[in-house]
């Protein structure tokens, strides 16, 4: 059975800011490893000896790092794997590649649920007047441009409103 970023959030994260997304991949009995160089991809997610694995690539950025790693949980918590499969995510240099694929189209929504929590940011935004997506995405420790995606997506990002 798939579960939502918010079921995972809600038994594995602490409620701190920024979302932790290695310990809660930990958390859910996931290995996590850093890899030096991925050969032209980003991170990758499979079962090895009966267990999930994560590996992401530690010479990219730090918030594309913590986006693999949510994206790679997105597809354990999906039921994108099966004993077979190994599933990778992009290069940053290629972010077209799959763009069009339902799975991994819907690993980044899941990445994107996972790191900027819709009732968090909502909070944020309205009740703390955070309106800056430079702040917001320093908040989240993501990129501004998953932070403008983010609330593009649920409807927050009004033209004008927000700056970078």
């Amino acid at each position: 059975m798939a579960q939502t970023a918010s079921d995972l959030l809600n038994t594995h994260w602490d409620g701190s800011l920024p979302v932790d997304p290695e310990k809660i991949a930990r958390s859910m009995g996931v290995q996590v490893l850093r890899e030096f160089g991925m050969d032209g991809c980003s991170g990758q997610v499979q079962f090895e000896n009966g267990w999930p694995v994560i590996r992401y690539d530690i010479t990219e950025a730090p918030v594309r790092q913590r986006f693999t790693i949510a994206h790679e949980i997105g597809h354990i918590a999906l039921g994108h794997l099966n004993g077979a499969t190994t599933l990778f995510r992009d290069p940053p240099s290629n972010f077209s590649t799959g763009a069009g694929k339902p799975d991994e189209t819907a690993a980044n929504a899941f990445a994107a649920d996972l790191l900027m929590p819709e009732r968090v940011l909502r909070y944020v935004i309205h009740d703390r007047g955070v309106q800056d997506i430079a702040r917001l995405a320093n908040l989240f420790a993501v990129s501004q441009v998953a932070m403008r995606y983010r609330l593009m997506n649920l409807g927050l990002l009004p033209a004008g409103q927000y700056q970078y």
